[in-house]
Parts: structure tokens; C-alpha cells; sequence
């Protein structure tokens, strides 16, 4: 309890804009740990990172309840997330029954088998069963769920896939956990495992195989209904008024692949529901706020943002995998966009195009810093047309801002055209054949 209001004593040099967020974590602190010292009023920034800041005050609580230095929490920050009957993320084991979850024998098979973590690989192995509960759970998996899970590892996670009823597609790049993986759930049909790595494979092929087996399946269950029911009249098929099912990927992905991953994944809204992944807190943490004006906003942001809805989850403490990563890691649903409904932009591979260079030299004025792609007097004029200031950057700009002004410069631009400029500098920035342009960050 003195560590705990030690922690929070720490957070008292906040600035006011935290104060919002403060009475709902101060609250909850109060209410479910009963510690009075960390008021309603606590300040709270949720993505301050500085020593001594509000965040590192609120995290040194959840690290005392991980390590059962504090009562289990007993609800969740997010109020859509079911939390499940064992309890929150650090609990362990059940107090009744005080068993070993079998998660925890992963370190003394591997050893016993002299497997060692990949770090090429990026390999950390949750450890975990509480945790791991709480992933499935969070991402919703039910019975007949078709589910994507990359680089299922010493198959854990796998596990509690198939227990909760789902129809398991697992991509595996390490040639001996495979090999493992293929022996010990060689009589399990729920489950197909693929080798490789899953940035280079065809995704759009293994999940349309995915969607194909479903619906042959679905198939064969309404032909056996329907010559059961012979002669009781002509009617629709059950799998003719079914949508395609749809997708649910779960990773524990190595941090090093997040980005590239997020970036092949996010646009796949037609086929794929969410993504329920597992990356690094401080990633997690950013890509989540869409608020741009702040030192750590990114280009992932607005891509992110207009692919889909990001909900932050729960912390996951680097001691619950093996072996530990230097940093805390954090699970985080993408719920996906299907086309329809994302921002209407025209020519989606023009708008990133733009939002790329732009964040390129993110602190440069926008009118400078996407050319050749349009000109000054261009991206001038379309940010005071879209209620911006000139001299904007991109750090500036949210995901409607970009939006606005993209739509602008394809006014602009397809005017000129129009208008017999067909040699502007701007008429290449609406070309479907321009690369991407990506910043290397998160």
C-alpha cells in the first residue's frame, strides 16, 4: 500500500488536460482497491512516459496487483471487454482449487527438449493461462468461429482457441515448433496448421481457403437437412441467405513484425472482423489515440484510424512470457472497417501516398514536405480550404483533416487538368501506379 500511494504521490505535478481521464482511474483505484490515498482527483496521463509521470504512477498499481501485492481488480478499464470468471490478467490460478495452470510447464518442456527462443525470430512465449483466457476471451473467439492465429509458438495460446469451439487456421515460421505443433495436434480437426512466414505467404489465399472450407462445410450440412426434409416443399437454402463468415485474427506477434503486419492486415475489413494482437504497451498506447498535436503521432495513426476502431485492452507484464522482453507488452483489438465504411478518399493508395510524405518530415510545413507530389501553392491552398492554418504540419492534421485537404488537391489538381494543365508537378499525385510511402516508425 506505501509503494502504491508512493506511486501516486508521484503524479501530483500533472498537467490540468489530465485531470479527465484522473477521476475515472482514481475512482476505479479507490473504489476496487480501497486504497484512499489515490483520490478521484488523482491526475492521470495516459500516455505521459516520463519518470515519475501519472502513467508510471497508474502502471506501478497494476504491477503491485500482477505481483499479488494487491487485490485482483474486478472490473475492466474497458467496459466492453468480458472479463472472464477466473479473474483479471495477473491472476494465476484459482485460490479454491490451487492448481498449476499448464502454461507454465512451457520453460521446463523447452529446456527439457533443448528449445531455445529464436530471438531472429523475435520468439517470447506466453506463460501464462489466466492470460491467456483473458486474450480469448477479449477477442470474442465462440464456438464455429473461423480464427487466424499467427505464430501460434508452443501452441498455448492454440489451446484455448480450440477449447472455446473455434475453427483454427495457425501460421507457423519456426520449422521445429511446426513440426511439434503437427505431431501433438495431428488428430485435431479443428486446427490447420501452415508453415512459413506470414508476411510473405498469400494472406488473401489463406483466408479465402479459409471462408471456402466453411462454406463447403455449410453446404454439406444443408444438403443432409434438405434430403431429410425432402418433399416437404421447395424452399431457400440456409447457406443461400448466409454471409460469408467472417474472420478473427489472434497473434502474439513478434514486436518486430507489428508494423508490416498491420499494414498487409487492416485493409482486409471485406473478409477479416478484428484483429486481437499482442505488441508492445508503448505501441499500443499510441496507436490507439487518434488525437493528433502530440510528440508521438505518427503516420500508423491515421492509418490505423481509417482502417479501423482500435481498443486498447490490457496490459500483459514482460515477467508472464519467456523468455521476458525488455518491455511490457499490451493486448489491442482492431476492430476492421469493411470498405463501405471507411472515409471515402477515391483512390485509397493516392491518400497513404500523401500521408506518407507528408510524415516523412512530420515537423516540416506540409506545403514543403510533399513535394514532387503537389506543389506549394497547391497544398496551401487546399489546407486553407479544408479550415487549416497555411503553414500546417502533419503532426497537425488528424484523420478528417487529411481527408479534407486530399479531397481538396483532387479538386484542385483534376481542374488544372481540366483546365490544360496536364504538365503540373500535382498531377502526379493522384496516380494509382505511385509507390507507397511509409515512415520506418510506429
Amino acid at each position: 500500500l506505501q509503494r502504491a500511494e508512493a506511486a501516486a504521490a508521484a503524479a501530483v505535478a500533472a498537467t490540468a488536460t489530465a485531470h479527465r481521464d484522473a477521476r475515472r482511474i482514481g475512482a476505479i483505484a479507490a473504489s476496487e482497491y480501497g486504497l484512499h490515498g489515490l483520490s478521484a482527483s488523482l491526475p492521470f496521463a495516459p500516455y505521459g512516459a516520463a519518470p515519475g509521470s501519472p502513467r508510471l504512477a497508474w502502471q506501478s498499481v497494476q504491477r503491485l496487483a500482477c505481483r499479488g501485492l494487491l487485490p485482483p481488480l474486478q472490473a475492466s478499464l474497458e467496459e466492453d471487454v468480458e472479463v472472464p470468471e477466473l479473474g483479471w490478467m495477473w491472476q494465476t490460478q484459482r485460490a479454491s482449487k490451487g492448481t498449476t495452470p499448464s502454461a507454465t510447464q512451457t520453460v521446463t518442456n523447452l529446456k527439457k527438449d533443448r528449445i531455445k527462443a529464436k530471438k531472429s525470430l523475435g520468439q517470447n512465449f506466453l506463460t501464462d493461462d489466466g492470460i491467456l483466457r483473458n486474450i480469448v476471451a477479449a477477442a470474442g473467439v465462440r464456438a464455429g468461429d473461423l480464427v487466424l492465429e499467427v505464430g501460434p509458438g508452443t501452441g498455448n495460446l492454440t489451446k484455448h482457441l480450440l477449447e472455446r469451439g473455434a475453427r483454427v487456421t495457425a501460421v507457423e515460421k519456426d520449422d521445429t515448433l511446426y513440426a511439434r505443433l503437427a505431431e501433438e495436434y495431428a488428430q485435431e480437426p479443428n486446427l490447420k496448421l501452415v508453415r512459413g512466414d506470414v508476411l510473405r505467404k498469400d494472406l488473401d489465399n489463406i483466408i479465402q481457403a479459409m471462408v471456402e472450407q466453411e462454406r463447403s462445410e455449410l453446404a454439406g450440412i444443408d444438403a443432409a437437412a434438405a434430403g431429410k426434409s425432402a418433399g416437404a416443399g421447395a424452399g431457400t437454402s440456409p447457406s443461400d441467405a448466409r454471409s460469408s463468415p467472417k474472420i478473427k485474427v489472434v497473434a502474439n506477434l513478434p514486436y518486430n513484425i507489428t508494423k508490416d503486419f498491420l499494414i498487409a492486415m487492416l485493409p482486409k475489413g471485406e473478409a477479416v472482423a478484428e484483429l486481437s494482437i499482442m505488441i508492445q504497451e508503448e505501441a499500443a498506447q499510441r496507436l490507439v489515440d487518434p488525437t493528433p498535436k502530440r510528440p508521438d503521432y505518427r503516420s500508423m495513426n491515421v492509418r490505423v484510424n481509417f482502417y479501423s476502431q482500435p481498443v486498447y485492452r490490457f496490459l500483459i507484464p514482460k515477467e508472464k512470457y519467456y523468455p521476458a522482453p525488455g518491455v511490457d507488452g499490451a493486448l489491442v483489438t482492431f476492430k476492421l472497417r469493411p470498405p463501405g465504411e471507411r472515409p471515402d478518399v477515391g483512390s485509397e493508395r493516392g491518400f497513404f501516398a500523401l500521408v506518407g510524405k507528408a510524415f516523412l518530415s512530420r515537423r516540416k510545413m506540409m506545403r514543403n514536405s510533399v513535394e514532387p507530389l503537389f506543389t506549394t501553392q497547391q497544398v496551401e491552398d487546399a489546407l486553407a480550404a479544408s479550415g487549416l492554418r497555411r503553414d500546417a504540419r502533419a503532426q497537425d492534421l488528424a484523420l478528417s483533416d487529411f481527408v479534407n485537404v486530399y479531397a481538396s488537391l483532387r479538386d484542385t489538381v483534376s481542374a488544372e487538368l481540366l483546365g490544360g494543365a496536364a504538365g503540373a508537378v500535382g498531377a502526379g499525385g493522384l496516380d494509382e501506379d505511385m509507390p507507397d510511402v511509409v515512415p520506418d516508425d510506429l
